[in-house]
């Protein structure tokens, strides 16, 4: 059976330094240009401001209307206060 020998030696003959070496030049030119990309875009989006149409509004949410506070609704909101009451309650006594 064959053994495995590890060894500086084997990364230089199977030119592992050039391929290490050709990988983080990739990665940092990569990086570079993103970092120049954000620098630049600001006055990309100026030069495009005139171009693109203007932005439109959004249609709001319907508002919600007060008055339509049920019976049901006015339950869960006093079952809500007391158990608030009995969290604080709690935690203020350490349990």
């Amino acid at each position: 059976m064959n053994e495995l020998h590890f060894s500086g030696q084997n990364i230089i003959d199977g030119q592992g330094m050039d391929i290490a070496v050709t990988g983080m030049l990739i990665v940092f030119s990569t990086l570079i240009i993103i970092s120049l990309f954000i620098t630049v875009l600001p006055r990309i989006l100026e030069i495009l401001k005139g171009i693109l149409p203007p932005e439109t509004a959004h249609h709001a949410a319907a508002p919600a209307k007060a008055s339509a506070v049920t019976a049901a609704g006015e339950e869960e909101a006093v079952a809500v206060a007391v158990g608030f009451a009995l969290h604080t309650r709690r935690q203020a006594d350490g349990f």
